[in-house]
């Protein structure tokens, strides 16, 4: 059992997942007053445990939130804690007991689109590469296993979108403390979004419609790779002033999108657009009845015919 921290730690996570607004929801919560950022997005304090290695001591995680005041809660993101399931959400209870979690969910097929989209921004991937081919890609490493190892996480976009198979351990752990939205109504409707959120964590809600509710971490597609990973590296590096700057970032990605900026070509085909549907199909079965014992409202992306059949004979569970 992991003891918990004696320093304050954050105890407001968004714990997944992978290119589904997280980045938009942390700055747009950022904003309340009575929430206060840490100094960097992603953590990532609790990623060693999805890969069986020992955490650092509590000490470097409390250091992200080491200018937390009054504020009731400390807020950080790393969209990957989910995939690290039971002992993850255990271990994050452990250190900060009074936590709350919450998990952006969005369109398996749409996200893993998205995803490779994202991947090769950041030159990850050959530019050259078809999504065809990267969709087989993926397929080889899940089929092996192995898609969710450290040195595969480019071609884990894939299998990162069966959320079914990590739910059930977080809100086993968590129960009324997890909270889940969903990508398409954070991209529609934020302020109803963030005013759901903040009446779940019993804070104001009116301060919500003050909020600057532009658009984060839009993927774009370079020209030149090397431009591209010198832009990425200062962006890290800049990111506790840019997160504090907000306009002057937007200023400088316009500038350098003006130069460096491609028009994307990419597309998907109908023959991959099928082979994900069918691929996510059973897990969108069993998430609907998950969902469904949460008291949760399904995703707006919807279900495939089968899995609501299923979902109609599912008997509300506790």
């Amino acid at each position: 059992m992991t003891e918990p921290a004696s320093a304050r730690v954050p105890n407001l996570v968004i714990a997944g997942v992978l290119k589904s607004g997280t980045t938009s929801l942390f700055n747009y919560l950022a904003q309340h007053h009575d929430i206060c950022p840490s100094d960097v997005k992603e953590t990532r304090f609790f990623d060693p445990l999805r890969f069986g290695e020992p955490l650092e001591p509590v000490s470097r995680y409390a250091d992200h939130v080491r200018h937390w005041k009054a504020e009731r809660y400390a807020i950080e993101a790393t969209p990957g804690y989910l995939y690290g399931g039971q002992r993850l959400a255990r271990s994050m209870h452990e250190i900060s007991p009074d936590v709350r979690v919450l998990l952006s969910l969005r369109s398996p097929s749409d996200r893993c689109w998205s995803s490779f989209r994202f991947v090769k921004s950041r030159a990850r991937v050959p530019k050259a590469m078809t999504f065809e081919d990267y969709l087989d890609r993926c397929f080889e490493l899940n089929r092996q296993g192995i898609d969710s190892r450290r040195e595969n996480l480019t071609y884990w976009s894939l299998g990162s979108g069966c959320y079914a198979r990590w739910l059930e351990a977080w809100h086993s752990e968590y129960g009324d403390r997890l909270k889940i939205v969903y990508f398409d109504d954070v991209k529609n409707d934020p302020v109803g979004v963030l005013k759901g959120i903040c009446g779940w964590l019993d804070l104001d809600t009116d301060v919500v419609d003050s909020f600057d509710l532009a658009v984060e971490n839009k993927t774009e597609q370079y020209r030149n790779a090397q431009a591209q990973r010198l832009a990425l590296a200062v962006n890290r590096r800049a990111e506790r002033f840019f997160r504090e700057h907000r306009t002057t970032k937007r200023a400088l990605r316009g500038m350098y999108y003006r130069v460096n900026r491609e028009t994307s070509r990419l597309t998907v085909s109908a023959a991959a657009a099928a082979t994900m549907a069918d691929f996510y199909k059973p897990w969108d079965v069993l998430l609907a009845q998950q969902l469904q014992a949460m008291r949760v409202p399904p995703p707006p992306w919807g279900l495939e015919g089968r899995a609501r059949a299923q979902l109609d004979r599912t008997p509300v569970i506790g």
